[in-house]
């Protein structure tokens, strides 16, 4: 599996080319190989991926805005352009809006409007990549929750997901479960670990931590071994917030990985 980042965790050091062109190249000195990024307002596509070539990183897929591409049909082309430059099949889109999550309805829409698009990728050879977070888990009462809408009502040829594994704990479920769950569905796998912190107010307050990868309480040989199990390509940190440095946690995350045997 390779290592990679997703470029949100060090999102306050892309604002300038010389800072994006400084700061993957700290990436790639850490020991990554890889990055889910999209394009800067400062650079093309072509530049981004001559860029990462140049200093051996690979881009793992593309982004789009999903509304825009259920309302036009050539934001679905501009955006398996993009995944062709980059060299991948993947179209990622962030997290469901607002108003398709409070009922098992609306999580319907949502994945009938993913079938939609995720088919005319697929007719370019490309498929559709979805990122949950806690917020899927939304339950509907009875076991079910809007993860399962969008699991099980999603056609599987041409919607993708990568799961995130703090995600998947702070939404209630067992991580390694979902991972081999989505076997066939996920070359692509969000790293990071679930923290508590020790300073809650109240016994009933919850202080959850967002972690680098091993420092945490995930069982991480359990979750690797799952990954391994179901193929995934990618496995890609990604911290939302880091205590300090985010290069500093990207290098703890790395070298923990590498102490897992990833």
């Amino acid at each position: 599996m390779r290592k990679g980042i997703q470029a949100y965790t060090i999102r306050d050091h892309l604002g300038t080319k010389e800072q994006y062109i400084q700061s993957l190249k700290t990436v790639r000195e850490i020991g990554y190989d890889c990055i889910q990024m999209g394009v800067p307002s400062f650079m093309t596509a072509e530049e981004v991926r001559d860029f990462i070539d140049s200093i051996g990183l690979k881009s793992t897929s593309a982004y789009a805005d999903f509304e825009t591409m259920a309302t036009d049909p050539a934001a679905i082309k501009a955006a398996i352009k993009q995944a062709k430059i980059f060299g991948s099949d993947l179209v990622g889109v962030g997290t469901l809006p607002i108003k398709y999550r409070d009922s098992r309805e609306g999580f319907l829409q949502y994945a009938a409007a993913m079938n939609k698009i995720g088919q005319e990728l697929y007719k370019e050879g490309c498929k559709l990549i979805y990122h949950p977070h806690a917020l899927e888990f939304f339950s509907f009462g009875g076991g079910d929750h809007g993860m399962n809408v969008l699991f099980n009502d999603t056609d599987p040829s041409c919607v993708y997901f990568s799961l995130d594994t703090h995600w998947l704990a702070s939404g209630g479920v067992n991580p390694v479960e979902w991972i081999l769950k989505a076997k066939g569905r996920m070359p692509l796998v969000h790293f990071k670990d679930y923290a508590i912190g020790p300073d809650a107010p109240t016994i009933e307050t919850v202080i959850k931590l967002f972690a680098e990868v091993g420092e945490g309480n995930l069982d991480w040989p359990k979750i690797i071994q799952a990954c391994r199990d179901i193929g995934v390509e990618y496995v890609i940190v990604e911290q939302d917030i880091c205590k300090g440095n985010p290069f500093d946690s990207l290098r703890t995350s790395y070298n923990n990985m590498v102490k897992f045997g990833v």
